[in-house]
């Protein structure tokens, strides 16, 4: 009976954590961390869009690229966009700086909305300042861009291969093809969260409380990425009413769900560090 009264005890953890996180205004924060992702989209297309037309397109081929993709979006374009659409092109190597430049600026501002959310969640009075803050940010993006690279390639690479070459998890079996499809990514997953709890925050998380706090959200957060890949192979409603669309709703649902669920499990952590004593609240 053990067991039970350890379940009971995980839901009522969890029951705390969702009350916390309602009294926090999470979803509102979580809002925040997901607006300055999507604001990182501007510079990392100027940045895709100088580095295929450097390597891959003349002006007028990636002109004729962008328009054809630009016309299933929206039902006329005036002749100015297209013609300030060519200046951007022709100055493409300026444009790939720049989109370099502000894609680590944005990168460090959704670490920065990060690091407030969580010191909200952990009830942080001091920050760390604006010069170390943007250093954690920067160790950040490096940090937690590999873990997290590493986790939705392991994800991708085989759930292409699932579909559509079957036959090669046949021979490997399924405790392997399980092993590449789920394991190894919650692996990497599991490092990003608990770096994320151990570093961000202005406030020293214990090992143990950062960990089962990780446990959680990399569970949910993995669950919820299979359901999406799923979703989006098999269903592909989005596209239906979307349009081209469909996969930029998918990716800001995706990341709103992500910030929430990392949220989530900071509040976790936190009734974790009041039951030790740690917090005093």
């Amino acid at each position: 009976m053990n067991w039970i009264k350890e379940v009971v005890s995980q839901l009522r953890l969890l029951s705390a954590a969702l009350k916390k996180f309602n009294e926090d205004k999470g979803f509102f924060l979580s809002s925040g961390i997901t607006f300055n992702l999507l604001m990182g989209l501007i510079p990392l297309s100027l940045l895709l869009l100088a580095l295929v037309g450097t390597y891959l397109y003349s002006d007028q081929a990636v002109l004729s690229h962008l328009s054809h993709h630009l016309e299933d979006m929206l039902p006329a374009i005036d002749p100015a966009i297209m013609n300030s659409l060519l200046t951007v092109i022709h100055d493409r190597r300026i444009v790939g700086i720049l989109g370099f430049v502000g894609l680590i600026w944005t990168a460090t501002c959704v670490f920065s909305s990060l690091r407030t959310a969580l010191n909200i969640v952990f009830q942080v009075e001091i920050g760390q300042g604006i010069l170390k803050g943007k250093a954690i940010d920067l160790f950040m993006i490096f940090l937690a861009g590999i873990f997290h690279i590493l986790s939705m390639g392991f994800t991708s690479i085989t759930t292409y291969l699932h579909e559509y070459h079957s036959y090669l998890f046949l021979r490997i079996g399924p405790i392997i093809g399980f092993f590449f499809k789920y394991l190894i990514p919650f692996f990497f997953t599991f490092w990003m969260f608990f770096l994320i709890y151990k570093i961000i925050p202005n406030r020293k998380i214990h090992f143990w409380a950062a960990f089962r706090a990780t446990f959680f959200t990399s569970l949910f957060w993995e669950g919820a990425k299979q359901f999406f890949g799923w979703y989006v192979l098999r269903l592909g409603g989005y596209s239906l009413v979307y349009g081209s669309l469909g996969t930029l709703v998918i990716f800001v649902l995706w990341v709103y769900y992500s910030s929430a669920i990392l949220l989530l499990g900071g509040e976790i952590a936190f009734l974790l560090e009041k039951e030790r004593g740690r917090i005093n609240a």
